[in-house]
């Protein structure tokens, strides 16, 4: 009796190792799209046994099934059946081969089916880039250090467009990118695909004037579709913590330059020994200039300049530099400095050696008068 039952369960394996083997593979995958009118569309099913017989149901509003040496007019056989292929060729793609084109093989006995849903491509509308209305917008502009979602829609197309994204003309980092979403729309009695794709950036100031850039590729496209979202990140002016220029000459003319980084444009004054100097203003020697941006970049040079170096050389000046974001107060101190701008400490001042070898002779003479004591003190004792 066991044997009688393992034979049995030997032989239903090997009877769904067999049918599993036979799975119909479809050429195109479905669902297939495809250009109206376009020429010599091939629908081609596969096995990997030879088929005994080969029928198909053909996409259109008839159920008819056809034996494939019996094919109405504009549709040819294709395949060999003893390589295991059965298939049709539509001479043109029409309106009325919209549907679902289904084989029948029979295989060793075994009746299987395979499907293709065919469908008319259909070009999508122009791709919109929007920005989530829970943005933070200031002066026309996103404010920095904040999440910005983006989505970008292509709507109504067959088949759904690919969509992929840009920032700065690279690759966005796919950490970013939220996986699409496709829903469908009823349109002129044919159901068509709508694509979305949300992206999360948190935006900071590094980030202005980037390009946010969504590309959408489709068949019935020739050239791909891209829209855009210019990065026009607005921020207070930018700390710098420690800033060191030369020391000014003892005469002449000299110009206190500093570079800051801020958007919008700031507002400057200038703060010398108690006077304030106003951006476009002059006090005394002082002159202060408006800032001046460079190339778009968010950067402003900002300059105060001394007339006149004999009657005053400042070692401090303070910039504060303030937008609608902020305000921002920097500390210049003028130094010595080396050719990177840093201050040089360790450059020997007059009198300094004066100093170490009065200190060395000190140090000699306590040390004499120390062991001179010891040895009068050895003898008394």
């Amino acid at each position: 009796m066991k044997n009688h039952l393992r034979l049995a369960v030997a032989l239903c394996s090997c009877l769904l190792a067999s049918v599993q083997s036979q799975q119909v593979e479809t050429i195109p995958s479905s669902p297939a799209y495809y250009a109206r009118n376009a020429r010599n569309v091939d629908l081609l099913c596969r096995v990997d046994k030879p088929i005994e017989q080969c029928r198909i149901r053909l996409p259109g509003p008839s159920a008819a099934t056809y034996d494939v040496a019996s094919l109405p007019a504009g549709v040819q056989h294709i395949g060999d059946e003893s390589r295991g292929e059965c298939g049709v060729r539509l001479e043109q793609f029409t309106a009325d081969r919209i549907g679902k084109f289904v084989c029948i093989v029979l295989v060793g006995g075994q009746q299987y089916e395979g499907a293709i849903e065919v469908g008319q491509r259909v070009k999508p509308g122009p791709a919109e880039l929007k920005i989530s209305k829970y943005t933070t917008l200031v002066d026309g502009g996103v404010q920095a250090n904040q999440t910005l979602k983006a989505r970008c829609v292509s709507r109504q197309g067959l088949p759904a467009a690919s969509l992929s994204w840009l920032l700065d003309n690279k690759p966005l980092d796919e950490r970013l990118v939220k996986p699409a979403q496709i829903t469908t729309d009823m349109k002129d009695q044919q159901m068509l695909l709508t694509v979305q794709q949300e992206v999360n950036l948190y935006v900071t100031p590094e980030y202005n004037g980037m390009t946010l850039v969504c590309i959408a590729k489709h068949p019935d496209i020739q050239r791909e579709q891209r829209t855009s979202f210019p990065l026009n990140v607005k921020f207070a002016p930018e700390e710098i913590p420690h800033i060191y220029i030369d020391e000014l000459p003892e005469s002449g003319s000299a110009t206190v330059n500093i570079t800051i980084h801020a958007n919008p444009k700031p507002t400057t004054r200038w703060t010398v020994n108690g006077r304030m100097i106003k951006e476009g203003e002059s006090v005394g020697i002082y002159q202060a200039y408006y800032p001046r941006e460079i190339k778009d970049n968010d950067a402003y040079t900002v300059l105060l300049k001394n007339n006149d170096c004999t009657k005053e050389r400042a070692r401090l000046f303070t910039l504060e530099a303030s937008n609608l974001l902020g305000t921002q107060t920097y500390i210049i101190k003028a130094v010595r400095v080396d050719e990177d701008g840093a201050e040089v400490n360790d450059i020997p001042h007059e009198g300094d050696e004066l100093r170490e070898d009065s200190n060395g002779s000190t140090y000699w003479l306590i040390s004499v008068w120390t062991f001179f004591c010891s040895v009068i003190a050895t003898r008394l004792l």
